[in-house]
């Protein structure tokens, strides 16, 4: 990173807005899983958890491309990828224990905490391609900056 300073400000801003992206598409998703049809409660459950999984993933690739588009300086792609992890770890952890149907003990013991950090892979991955793709945007449209 060097000298150059992250922009601090835009990089809260595109969080609020990759937070509430994840949030709308995951439940967006998910309203959709739970109005068609399954074969059984095992293909209900496994299709709501993949949607909302789908949902979330979409909305933080949304928003770590936002964030990389928005900063004035610093490196786009590193800024795009701490908006889509801070947004997972202040908003989508702390929404997916509290509406789970998983007693807190559960959500916070080793495994329960093993699991998230397992989760923080694809959506931290899907942060950072939208974050690259912003960047690759950005010099697109501003071929000067460096």
């Amino acid at each position: 990173m060097g000298s150059e300073r992250l922009d601090l400000p835009r990089i809260g801003m595109a969080t609020i807005v990759a937070a509430g992206l994840a949030l709308g598409f995951a439940f967006a998703f998910l309203r959709h899983a739970q109005s068609t049809s399954h074969v059984g409660p095992t293909s209900a459950t496994l299709d709501e958890a993949f949607s909302l999984l789908a949902g979330a993933v979409l909305g933080l690739g949304l928003g770590g491309g936002i964030g990389a588009l928005s900063v004035r300086h610093g490196p786009p792609a590193v800024s795009g990828l701490i908006v889509g992890l801070l947004a997972y770890v202040a908003v989508l952890v702390p929404v997916f224990v509290l509406t789970d149907d998983v007693s807190l003990d559960e959500d916070l013991n080793a495994g329960g905490l093993a699991f998230l950090a397992f989760l923080a892979v694809p959506l931290a991955a899907s942060a950072l391609v939208g974050a690259t793709v912003g960047e690759l945007i950005a010099r697109w449209r501003h071929p000067d900056r460096q």
